[in-house]
């Protein structure tokens, strides 16, 4: 199957097109999974930190409506209670056993904040690295100085039923952003990861996909060859058989017509076996190992020198033009070479009316030699030049009818040129002529 470029090709864009689909699969399942994770993360912490604001709330709440129990409260809580911010009362070591339950003093802070936002009672880190936000909002996320991000949550506390202050209780979340960081790395390295299994996969299953098919193809191309070379050994017959009667018939006249049509459908019927014949070698790769250095100076040479009389005959001007000084040499089937040069010169001819020419053109690219073969005559549609190298396809199918054509000439040519690691690029304008260009590897 690698052998046939068509099959590689169609297994590679299956195997793409695979990839492509399981990369965004996968893409979009790894940002749900990390959504999900995340959410599940900020819930939790939530609930956890609702629970144990909660808790202080009721603690606190009858406290904070008594007068004159500051001292008390932040005895109680371990508060430490400032005035103005400025002064302060030592911090007491026992920490009331709800307190410590409900979270962890190096991850967590208390804030008691009178009716105006400012503060009045603190318990955990220190508030020089946390700013005190204006906006009171029931939940919140705040960064101190140091780049480490709070979840605070917010509830009032009433004196006869008015607000007179804030319960502040936060939790710091640097273990969570570091927990979702790894979920990011682990998803940002795997994702690459799994393509490149995805990819292998994929080449693997486009491979086990196509494998009946590539059978069933190379059963056909069998069949054809087989076909074809059973029908020499009858059609080289019939040929002599009518070439024998022509020779002896009695009444000119009225058989010899019949003759001849009949002389001339086999030779054409021939010609299309050889042309079968040829493909099914080529696809099999069966002429690789007859490969010699060729010139191409003295192929195109030959090619002007034979094709003139048919250039003659339909009144074309056929010349060549050598733009280069040395002699060009490629690696190759010279028989072949020689066939893929001259369908591409008796195509230019063929489409070019009289009075018109048809220019060979031979010219060097780095390491390609490039052989043009231009015309003047009724030039190829857009929409036909995708299809003109397809076996069987003809863009005039009365002309070619008339001419003997069977719709393999440039298919034959491709092939031959794909076979020497070259190709064959076409430019045209309906009524303006076309230009059909070789590309060949130089021999080293």
């Amino acid at each position: 199957m690698e052998r046939n470029p068509i099959f590689h090709q169609t297994r590679l864009r299956l195997a793409a097109w695979y990839t492509l689909v399981m990369g965004g699969i996968l893409g979009l399942s790894s940002l749900g999974v990390y959504s999900v994770v995340a959410h599940a993360y900020y819930e939790t912490i939530d609930q956890g930190l609702q629970s144990a604001a909660n808790a202080l709330h009721k603690s606190i709440e009858p406290a904070w409506q008594q007068p004159g129990q500051l001292q008390r409260l932040a005895k109680e809580l371990s508060l430490e209670l400032c005035v103005g911010q400025t002064s302060c009362l030592p911090k007491i070591t026992s920490i009331k056993k709800s307190i410590t339950e409900a979270a962890n003093p190096v991850n967590y802070y208390i804030r008691l904040l009178d009716r105006s936002g400012k503060l009045f009672a603190s318990e955990g880190m220190e508030f020089d690295h946390l700013p005190i936000t204006s906006e009171l909002q029931y939940w919140q996320i705040l960064t101190d100085s140091s780049g480490a991000r709070y979840r605070e949550i917010t509830l009032p506390l009433y004196t006869q039923k008015q607000v007179s202050g804030y319960l502040q209780v936060a939790r710091s979340i640097t273990d969570l952003d570091q927990h979702l960081a790894y979920l990011r790395l682990a998803l940002v390295l795997g994702l690459p990861i799994s393509m490149i299994f995805v990819g292998l996969s994929s080449w693997w299953l486009a491979g086990r996909a196509m494998q009946p098919v590539y059978l069933s193809y190379q059963q056909m191309q069998q069949f054809t060859a087989d076909a074809a070379h059973e029908f020499r050994t009858p059609l080289a017959a019939m040929y002599s058989t009518i070439e024998a009667a022509i020779k002896l018939q009695q009444e000119p006249k009225s058989n010899g017509g019949i003759l001849d049509v009949l002389k001339r459908q086999n030779r054409r019927l021939s010609q299309l076996v050889g042309d079968l014949l040829l493909l099914t070698r080529i696809d099999q790769k069966q002429i690789t190992g007859e490969y010699q250095s060729c010139c191409l100076n003295d192929l195109i040479s030959d090619l002007i020198e034979e094709l003139a009389f048919l250039a003659v005959e339909t009144k074309v001007n056929l010349s060549k033009q050598v733009q280069v000084s040395e002699k060009l040499y490629v690696m190759g089937n010279e028989e072949q070479l020689y066939r893929l040069i001259s369908n591409l010169i008796a195509n230019a001819i063929q489409a070019t009316s009289s009075g018109e020419k048809v220019t060979v053109f031979l010219e060097k690219s780095e390491l390609y030699a490039m052989i043009k073969v231009e015309d003047t005559g009724i030039g190829i549609a857009v929409e036909h030049q995708q299809r003109i190298f397809d076996r069987f396809y003809r863009v005039d199918r009365d002309r070619s009818r008339t001419s003997g054509g069977s719709g393999l000439g440039l298919a034959i040519a491709i092939a031959i040129a794909r076979a020497h690691k070259g190709n064959i690029h076409v430019q045209s304008q309906p009524g303006l002529g076309s230009i059909f260009t070789v590309r060949l590897p130089l021999s080293s």
